[in-house]
């Protein structure tokens, strides 16, 4: 277990948002949050990444309490893109992907020869080598997110953390994007901790999946196992034709009417 949350209440103020929380991220895995809008997904991602303190419980990195942890040691550890990023659009894609070598550097500190050999790494393992000179403003909406990956992966986590990695991309860039993910978990071995508003890509690109309603977790498990009518109907208020790819065994649905 390398990412876990016990007995978690999270909010904002006096509001309350998630209710005794209780998760458990294995080494290697790539979990999947789902959930409707407004349960509270983006939530426990910003809890998990040390953005935002639980009012009750703990997040703990390794069992070591998160929030006592410092702060260098775990953007060592854990990488994370929010939904919503901001960059200069007149930045190069590798000065940007420099950006996730700072939490390995002293304060005034100036990379050095391994610094920028990791960089190259991230531009080569994301396939954006061609592209590191081109300015952000000039990139397609794929390629800034694969620009944002490589940043991450500079940061040479152990943990990448994704808020809705394919908002705002048409189909054919969102499989460009999960589909380097799933390359990335499987040949660097990172835990890859996701929200997604796209069933059928949670389950096609996840070991497993979180359902989140109402602020507490509803159900778990693999997608094969998880997502079915009785699923879809509780959490999603959803009838649907449940079906399977019989090429990875990986179930999908499509959608019929709205119940209740």
């Amino acid at each position: 277990m390398v990412l876990s949350a016990r007995n978690v209440c999270l909010g904002y103020g006096q509001k309350s948002v998630v209710k005794d929380l209780n998760i458990r991220i294995h080494r290697g895995e790539i979990v999947t949050f789902v959930g409707p809008n407004g349960s509270g997904k983006t939530t426990i991602l910003k809890s998990l990444s040390r953005y935002l303190k639980p009012q009750k419980g703990q997040i703990y990195l390794e069992d070591k309490d998160i929030f006592k942890l410092d702060t260098k040691y775990v953007a060592r550890k854990i990488a994370v893109l929010p939904q919503v990023k901001s960059a200069s659009g007149d930045l190069s894609v590798r000065n940007l992907i420099e950006y996730g070598r700072y939490p390995h550097l002293n304060f005034g500190q100036r990379m050095n020869e391994d610094d920028h050999r990791i960089v190259d790494w991230a531009l080569d393992k994301t396939g954006m080598g061609e592209l590191s000179d081109r300015q952000l403003a000039s990139l397609s909406g794929g390629e800034r997110q694969r620009a944002w990956i490589a940043m991450a992966l500079a940061q040479k986590p152990e943990i990448l953390l994704l808020d809705e990695p394919t908002t705002f991309l048409d189909v054919s860039y969102q499989l460009e994007v999960l589909q380097l993910v799933k390359e990335l978990n499987a040949t660097l071995g990172l835990t890859i901790v996701m929200v997604l508003h796209d069933l059928n890509h949670a389950a096609r690109y996840s070991h497993r999946m979180v359902a989140i309603k109402d602020g507490e977790v509803h159900s778990t498990g693999e997608p094969k196992k998880l997502l079915t009518g009785e699923f879809l109907r509780a959490v999603f208020r959803i009838e649907a034709d449940l079906c399977q790819d019989e090429t990875n065994a990986c179930p999908y649905f499509i959608p019929q009417k709205v119940i209740g």
